[in-house]
Formats: C-alpha cells, structure tokens, sequence
C-alpha cells in the first residue's frame, strides 16, 4: 500500500511552474523602462535555468537589450539564440502535440514565425548601427526561413515587415532585382496597396523601367518627399535620403489559461470516452466515477493566447519639423500569428494529446485498484460490494486527484515582444529635423528626438510604444 502511494505522489511531483510568476519582476522592470533592473533579473533566470528554458530567456534578454539601445550586446545575445533554435528546429506547435502531461518539462522550442522573428532582430539591429551590408546578409537567411515556411505553413506566419524593410535595403545597396522579388512576394501575400504600389513605381523610377512606372504610376502620390522647408518636392529626386521608420507597438498576446478542464464540453466528453475504454479494458471499470469526478479540479492543458494592449498596438503618426506625415502601416502583426498559430488548432491539440492524458489517467487508476485490493484483501470487506465500491470509487478519486495536481497549461510564450511591427517611409532632404510620435495613450519608450540625415544614406529609426 505505501508503494500504491508513492507511485500515485509521483504525478504531483511532476506540477509545473507557472511562467507569468518568474518573468513578472524582469516584465515590471522592462516595461517600466527600468532596463538596468531587468538585465540582471534576466541574466539571473537565464544562469539559474535549465537547458529546457534558454532560448525563451535569451529571446527576452534580447529584446532587453534591443529596447535599451544596446544592438551590439542584443545581437550577441540574440546570435546565441538563432544558433539554439537553430538547431531545435522544431516548432511550438510540434512541442504542443507532444505528451500533454510533461509540456512545461520540454524544451522550449520556438515557433517558426518566432525564428524568423529572432533573425529580423538581428538584421534590425545591424541596420540601427549603420550596417546595411550585415544586415543584408540576415535579411537572405530570413529569406530563406519565409521560403521554406510556404510550402509549409499557413501565409499567416510570413512576415511582411522583413520583407518590406529587406526590399528597402536592396534598393539601398543597388540589389534591385532582390527589391522586385520581396515586392512580389508581397503582393501575392497581402494584395497591392497603396502604399505597396508607391514602392514599386519609386523602383521602376530608380532603374529607370518606363514599362512599370506607368503601370504604378497611381503610386506616385503617395510618396512622401519633403525638401529641407518640409515642402512637398518630387520623390524622384536624387538628392533626398529615405528614413524608414520601424515601430513595435504594444504588448504581445500571451498565454493564459482556458479555465478547468472538464468545463470544456468537447474536451471533457473525449477524455471520458478514452478514459472509460481503457479502464474497462483492463478490469478497473469501478473506479471511473472517482476518477472523472476528481479530474474536476484540473486545469485545461492546453492555453488560450489572448491579446493585452489593443490600445498601444494602434497605428501611429509622426511628425518632422511640426509637419503631420501620417501614420506608419501595420506589417506584421505578431499577436495575431500567435493567436492564429495556436487557438485555431485547438481540437487538433486535444486530439493529438487524448491518448497520452488517459493513459496517464487510466496507469493511476490501476495503481488505485492495487491500493484497494490490499484493503480489500485485509478481510473487513470481504463479500460486501457496496464496501468494495465505495473502496474503488475513492480509490479512483485518488487517483483522480494525483493526475489532476500535474495537469497545468505551459505558459512560456516571449512576453517583451511587441504586438506588432508598423513601418514608414518618408524622403527627406539631408539636414536635421525634430521628430515626435504621437501615441495617445500609449508610452513612447524608444524614439529619436532628432533625425540626422545624411545624403546618400538610408536612415533607420526605431519606435517602441505601448500601454501600462
């Protein structure tokens, strides 16, 4: 009996910690602007952790790191990174049909969407230094990422924001056949806008392609182009720089629970279902009611990604010299990939996962039924079978209750990451301009307060903003 015992406390010694717990005081001090507090608590859950949460730590270090300012230590510690998800190369979703039981034990494996994301960080922080070349280079690995995602993944995790800003760049360093590709692909993926066609009439213009300046000729006007007057001028003109502006609006969409498992109308009847065929199979049929009425205190499993700062993750505007030059566009909207990426597949999850949980449910309950033949072996319930029912139904509670102590949602998820990625390209005569964000209600916590545009050289700027 005290085996029976043993082995059944052994499922609650498998009860996961909670992540919102131990990133919250890193989370405080970041979005607090805090940064000096947050990189050692970062650096701290990092030193201290096993190889399962690395990655997730060293994603968050980097965009520490990134939001203070700081590209050259963001990008060592975001290298580090992609070389580990790099070689995981298996995604969060793989990682959620695995053995329900033990997700929080598992390695945290990264999403697709969130490799690619590590490496346009990367890229983003090489531009942020001056450095189109390298960044270039991190820009055709990216590339390549998207491209294999396609045949692969739904188009709702490819990442329209580093194709754009890659296309800005081959503009900048001449590649323009690499512009017209990413240009393309962006049109099969989200239509031509407006703002799409403009950039394509501004390339057919730079390689002087008669043919595709007319056809985009509609794009013409909306290309902002101000001389050093912040006067409307041509866009053609070779004397303006171009500042690209990337902006990460709001706070990510994060894990939460889905409330009890057994609440859960669909969940609840399969489990039930997988349960009583297994313990009927093996003669512990009589302690089904204990056990089913016992997983009522259990958590749902699998989480639910919901959105936290609809506010911040609004479009922006911007202001040069006092001039209104309108608001950046939303390119890539992190929090509804990951959203889409895991809610939708949510009965594909409880399926993939039926199996694992009920043979879990059903090992336990026949480690119960050995507890209560040892009782029932003692001689006091001898030919009484309600005695020996309410034995087996309170050993199956038990049971019950064992499994239902180490069924918890794994709540990683890269929680200082924006909800989105807006961009804004405007043509500026070179010289120095005051620049401001307006973003009601919202926090701008990263923005030049002046532009120094040099001739000849794209300008990068990057805007961080959201909502406490």
């Amino acid at each position: 009996m005290k085996k029976t015992i043993l082995f059944l406390s052994l499922f609650i010694l498998g009860c996961a910690s909670d992540y919102n717990k131990i990133i919250k005081a890193t989370e405080s001090a970041y979005y607090g602007q805090d940064y000096d507090s947050a990189i050692p608590k970062i650096r701290e859950l990092y030193e201290g952790s096993s190889n399962k949460d690395k990655l997730l730590f060293l994603m968050e270090a980097g965009m520490i790191f990134h939001t203070k300012g700081d590209y050259v230590t963001s990008n060592k510690v975001f290298k580090e990174a992609e070389d580990l998800a790099d070689n995981i190369k298996v995604s969060m979703m793989r990682s959620g049909l695995s053995f329900v039981l033990s997700d929080n034990e598992s390695n945290y494996t990264g999403e697709d969407f969130e490799r690619v994301m590590i490496k346009f960080y990367i890229a983003n922080n090489y531009l942020l230094q001056g450095d189109t070349a390298n960044a270039k280079i991190y820009f055709r690995r990216l590339d390549f990422e998207l491209k294999e995602m396609r045949f692969m993944a739904p188009e709702y995790r490819q990442n329209n924001a580093a194709r754009l800003i890659d296309a800005y760049v081959s503009e900048s360093l001449g590649r323009y056949n690499d512009a017209r590709v990413q240009y393309k692909n962006m049109e099969q993926l989200i239509g031509k806008s407006q703002n799409l066609i403009a950039d394509r009439y501004l390339l057919a213009a730079k390689e002087g392609d008669s043919g595709d300046k007319s056809k985009y000729g509609a794009g013409r006007s909306s290309l902002q182009a101000y001389d050093s007057s912040m006067q409307r001028t041509s866009p053609e003109n070779e004397k303006l720089s171009e500042v690209i502006i990337i902006h990460e609006a709001g706070k990510s969409a994060i894990k939460m629970s889905r409330g009890k498992l057994m609440e859960d109308e669909y969940f609840a009847v399969a489990l039930r279902g997988a349960v009583e065929v297994g313990l009927y199979s093996k003669g512990a049929g009589a302690s089904l009611t204990g056990a089913i009425a016992a997983l009522s205190i259990a958590e749902n499993p699998i989480p639910i990604y919901k959105e936290r700062d609809p506010n911040g993750s609004l479009p922006k505007k911007y202001f040069i010299n006092g001039v209104d030059v309108g608001y950046s566009d939303i390119m890539n909207n992190y929090s509804e990939t990951a959203m889409n990426n895991f809610n939708e597949n949510y009965k594909t999850l409880i399926t993939k996962n039926l199996t694992s949980l009920s043979l879990k449910i059903v090992a336990a309950v026949i480690a119960s039924e050995a507890m209560a033949r040892a009782i029932e072996s003692s001689g006091k319930s001898k030919n009484n079978d309600l005695v020996s029912g309410l034995i087996r139904v309170a050993a199956g509670a038990a049971a019950g209750l064992a499994v239902s102590q180490t069924i918890a949602p794994d709540l990683r998820c890269w929680r200082t990451i924006p909800a989105n990625f807006q961009v804004k390209r405007v043509f500026l005569a070179p010289g120095e301009y005051d620049f401001k964000v307006e973003s009601p209600g919202s926090i701008v916590t990263a923005a030049p307060k002046k532009l120094l545009v040099e001739a000849g050289k794209p300008l990068f700027v990057s805007v961080r903003s959201y909502s406490n």
